[in-house]
């Protein structure tokens, strides 16, 4: 897999012990990776696969949710611009958008993307899969 962003990792992923997010002064357990990214930088797409879901919530902002093959979903969130639709099919290094403002939850860690991998809908680490 191909690294989203550029960026260093702010808080990596931890499913097996709680990190320590600043801006929501807790410790908790991390299902994704929190890459440093400057406002408007692209954000590629990881893998191929077909876009399942274009959602907005309050954590993340705007995520997009890929099918990437064999069980296994990427998660991209804190993006804006996103060109596609939901059935979208996009190649590994095609630009899904573009770093957006932190939501609130992420203010203290500054602008970022939020990156998770799962397996058969459970967490994975992105880190082992990344080239």
């Amino acid at each position: 897999m191909l690294w989203p962003v550029s960026g260093s990792v702010i808080l990596g992923y931890s499913m097996d012990q709680t990190v320590y997010f600043t801006t929501l002064d807790q410790y908790k357990y991390n299902p994704a990776m929190i890459i440093s990214g400057n406002v408007n930088d692209k954000v590629k797409a990881a893998a191929s696969g077909k876009i399942t879901d274009i959602s907005t919530n309050e954590v993340t902002g705007c995520t997009v949710t890929m099918d990437i093959g064999d069980g296994y979903t990427a998660v991209y969130g804190q993006l804006k611009e996103v060109p596609y639709e939901a059935g979208a099919y996009l190649e590994a290094g095609n630009t899904i958008g573009f770093v957006s403002e932190p939501t609130k939850y992420y203010a203290l860690e500054g602008s970022n993307v939020y990156f998770a991998l799962e397996k058969d809908g459970a967490p994975v680490n992105p880190v082992e899969f990344f080239q």
